[in-house]
């Protein structure tokens, strides 16, 4: 199908089956930054703070420089283009971890192509700034790839580098405690009989700019010819956008002057030429153009059941490896976390991205381990509630609710043997418990005598349990423990009754 590069031809195209049924994948969100193990944004904080810096993140640019002092030296001697050589990658496994993956039970695989670092992470002719020129000297999205289409998972690229404008502007800075010049300030000539020789720092951090103007017309084109020779080499099933709406148009984070309308030709292509169908996430969807492109939700679940399906995107932990439990950064997830967060997002229509943070050689450390074994081992019980579902006339039903929607929104709450998700799938419902009762019943209130009969009640991982239906709800006889660790899932039937979906 072909679509004409406007919000009007776009909407006509679907979200395709395979996005629709998959509910849970794992996204490498990896690159150099993991070398300092000191978490998220560490290529634009390790300069300290700058004019730029909202006044939330100043904290964080602050520890970030004092790391980097005390580790590389000051940014004016070291600064983020010099922690590209250390990422070595040199235990990076893409076949094995993929096999991980696929056995923890994820259903898609999604690869940072580049983040707001502006380095490439493939053998990029448009980016000299690469991971096959630099560091690894390995084309690391062709790896994931390849592992990706062996395995049998639909394969994804994620885009960060529009904000590299804005982010990497800190390199043009100067140190507030010695006035001396970042690294920013180096052009090629610079380099002479250095490690980058050849190399020009301003195809990494850009031209020196001034903070709030818009990004020029040249680096928005470049942005789009990155964007396009990896999605033409790869030919991913799903793009994620890190933008609020297309980078550089009206709305974007990044608004051109005017805006910029690239991004629709862009999905126009994609989608006439994608064999799948085409997946490209953004973070602000009107709810008219929820076809023409899907709601990602960056670390804040939704409340209510979508129509159209929706990606929700989170992290054990920071993004990048980080060994600091200090309070400013992300928490590690339980497995028990990832199994509520997952369950709770399909019930509402949506598919939870799960990052799995890396090390600089290109390994998981076992807390990441052991939580995708004990997630694949209750998806390999209770996946039929799981995969390939839709919402059920309610989501769920319990007193137990989301944390306040500004900001992120998901902690680790502690959940009621009231508070229950259901999803459906053909003529079945499954109602997922979030807490265990410990007087051994378990109360479903949407399936009271007025809401037609029960048939019957299987708890998945043990087997048929007694119930009897009431006024006030569904009474089902469970036993002592779960047999299912962090949730229990029980499949409802109701004889020939068709079952209602969203």
């Amino acid at each position: 199908m072909t679509y004409d590069p406007t919000w009007e031809s776009l909407r006509a195209h679907r979200v395709p089956t395979w996005f629709s049924d998959a509910k849970f994948g794992i996204w490498a969100h990896w690159g150099p930054q993991c070398v300092a193990e000191s978490g998220d944004w560490y290529a634009r904080h390790l300069y300290g703070p700058h004019p730029s810096n909202a006044e939330w993140e100043v904290r964080r640019p602050r520890r970030q420089h004092a790391h980097h002092l005390a580790n590389y030296g000051p940014p004016s001697e070291f600064g983020y283009k010099d922690l590209l050589p250390l990422w070595g990658a040199e235990r990076f496994d893409a076949e094995a971890l993929m096999e991980l993956y696929a056995a923890s039970g994820a259903r898609y695989f999604m690869s940072l192509a580049v983040h707001c670092d502006n380095f490439a992470l493939w053998d990029s002719q448009e980016q000299p700034w690469n991971a096959a020129r630099i560091g690894p000297r390995r084309d690391i999205v062709a790896e994931w790839e390849r592992a990706a289409r062996n395995a049998g998972l639909p394969f994804g690229l994620s885009f960060h580098n529009n904000w590299t404008w804005r982010w990497l502007d800190t390199a043009h800075g100067t140190d507030t405690d010695t006035d001396l010049p970042h690294d920013g300030r180096l052009t090629r000539a610079d380099g002479s009989g250095l490690w980058w020789d050849g190399l020009d720092p301003h195809d990494l951090y850009l031209r020196p700019r001034s903070p709030g103007i818009p990004p020029d017309p040249a680096w928005i084109a470049r942005f789009w010819r990155m964007v396009r020779e990896a999605t033409d080499r790869f030919e991913p099933d799903s793009v994620y956008f890190d933008d609020l709406r297309l980078p550089f148009d009206e709305g974007s984070e990044l608004p051109a002057a005017p805006p910029d309308r690239e991004g629709l030709r862009f999905l126009a292509d994609y989608y006439a030429r994608s064999r799948s169908g085409g997946v490209v996430t953004i973070k602000n969807v009107p709810d008219a153009d929820r076809t023409a492109v899907v709601l990602d939700s960056e670390r804040r679940q939704l409340d209510t059941i979508q129509q159209h399906p929706w990606q929700f995107d989170t992290s054990d932990g920071e993004w990048f490896r980080c060994v600091s439990d200090e309070d400013i950064f992300h928490p590690r997830k339980s497995a028990r976390q990832v199994i509520r967060t997952l369950i709770d997002v399909v019930s509402k229509n949506g598919t939870l991205l799960l990052n799995i943070p890396q090390s600089a050689d290109g390994t998981i450390d076992e807390h990441s381990r052991r939580l995708l074994e004990d997630v694949g081992a209750w998806l390999r019980i209770c996946g039929d509630g799981v995969y390939g579902t839709r919402p059920w006339r309610v989501h769920g039903e319990g007193p137990t609710a989301l944390a306040a929607a500004e900001g992120y929104n998901e902690a680790d709450l502690y959940f009621s043997a009231a508070d229950v998700r259901y999803t459906a799938a053909g003529g079945t419902v499954y109602a997922t418990l979030l807490g265990w009762p410990e007087n051994g019943e378990a109360v479903l209130r949407v399936f009271g005598r007025e809401d037609g009969p029960v048939t019957g009640a299987t708890l998945l991982g043990w087997g048929p349990v007694e119930l009897r239906q009431e006024d006030d709800g569904l009474h089902i006889r469970l036993p002592e423990a779960s047999p299912t660790k962090h949730a229990g899932m029980i499949r409802i039937d109701r004889g020939r009754r068709k079952i209602e979906t969203r």
